[in-house]
This record gives structure tokens, C-alpha cells and sequence, in this order.
């Protein structure tokens, strides 16, 4: 019996690694992606879709002509731009977390760094007449990944495999959609992972 303990804990940082991947201000796109085969295309000026994407299509983002749009994304690609190299180390902790209480505390301060960033983001006025397009396609659903990031991490702490595979997957749900957003609205470094 003492041989069955280990492997699903080592299961569990398996999926720990998996799920953690999912970081930034929720998830890895690229891995998101690539488990779906692609994202959206969206163009023109505001891109409004609110549901993630499935399909297998690159997004391509639009040319960006208006000066306040332009602005906003600069200084948003900053704020993500400096916050990356933290959610990196961030993701490397959990991987190399020795037990399950050690990968769900690194988990959480990466979390925290996602709830940080956030409020950074959202401290940047939005381009006027795009207020209710990024709070529906990026503050929101950042926000419910945020949410379901806390409860990943109680999945951590629990060992709850079968609760990491359902929670992971809505979140690379969600990751796709904002991605999705982020690129056809034309961020840069924001919405890459």
C-alpha cells in the first residue's frame, strides 16, 4: 500500500505543473492553444466576443490607428511586461515544490501577483467608449480567473486530482477567450501567457 501513496501525489504535481502553466493573470495561452489547435481571428476596432475561442484560426490583431487606443495598450503592455518575469518565477516554484502545501503557497503568491496586476491594469484609464468592451472580454474574465485560480489552489492543497482536471480545463476556457481579446484588441506582451 505504501507504493500507491506516491503515485498519485506525483500525479497530482503532474497536473499541478499542468494546471500552473495557467498563470499569468490566468493562463498560458500558447499551451491553451495548442491543446485546442488555435484561437479566434478578430479584427476591426473593438472586439466584443465574450465566449472562448475553439476554433483553429490565429488571431490577428487590428491595426490600432486610434492615439488613445494606442496609448492605453502601451501602458498596459508595460504594466504585463514587468509583471512576466515574476510569474515565471512564480510558475517554477510550483513546479519544483517539494509537497502539496509548498506547490498550493507558491500557487497562491501567483495568484496574488495576477489579483496585483489587475488592479495595475485597471488603474489605467480606458480609451473612452471602450469601458464596458474590456470590463465584459478582459477585467471580468481575468477576474473569474483569478477566482478559479483560488480554487486550484485548494485542489492543491487537497490533492484533489480530479478537481485540478475540471478547474484547469475551465480555465484554459477562459484563457482562450481573453487571449483571443487581448491580441485582436491589440496588445502585445498582455494576452501571450
Amino acid at each position: 500500500m505504501a507504493l500507491l501513496r506516491p503515485l498519485p501525489l506525483a500525479f497530482a504535481f503532474l497536473l499541478v505543473g499542468l494546471a500552473f502553466l495557467a498563470a499569468g493573470c490566468g493562463g498560458d495561452t500558447r499551451r491553451a492553444e495548442s491543446e485546442q489547435g488555435g484561437g479566434t481571428t478578430t479584427t476591426g476596432p473593438a472586439p466584443t466576443a465574450t465566449t472562448p475561442s475553439t476554433g483553429s484560426t490565429p488571431v490577428v490583431s487590428a491595426a490600432v490607428t486610434d492615439p488613445a487606443r494606442r496609448a492605453y495598450i502601451s501602458r498596459v503592455d508595460r504594466v504585463c511586461s514587468r509583471l512576466d518575469p515574476e510569474r515565471n518565477s512564480s510558475r517554477e516554484r510550483v513546479g519544483k515544490s517539494a509537497g502539496a502545501g509548498e506547490a498550493a503557497r507558491a500557487y497562491e503568491e501567483g495568484t496574488a501577483l495576477g489579483w496585483r496586476e489587475l488592479r495595475d491594469l485597471k488603474a489605467i484609464p480606458t480609451p473612452p467608449g471602450d469601458d464596458q468592451s474590456l470590463q465584459a472580454n478582459l477585467y471580468g474574465p481575468i477576474e473569474a480567473q483569478l477566482a478559479l485560480r483560488r480554487q486550484i489552489r485548494g485542489a492543491l492543497a487537497a490533492v484533489d486530482v480530479a478537481r485540478l482536471r475540471v478547474l484547469r480545463a475551465q480555465l484554459d476556457n477562459l484563457t482562450r477567450a481573453v487571449a483571443g481579446f487581448a491580441r485582436g484588441y491589440g496588445f502585445r506582451a498582455c494576452g501571450t501567457g
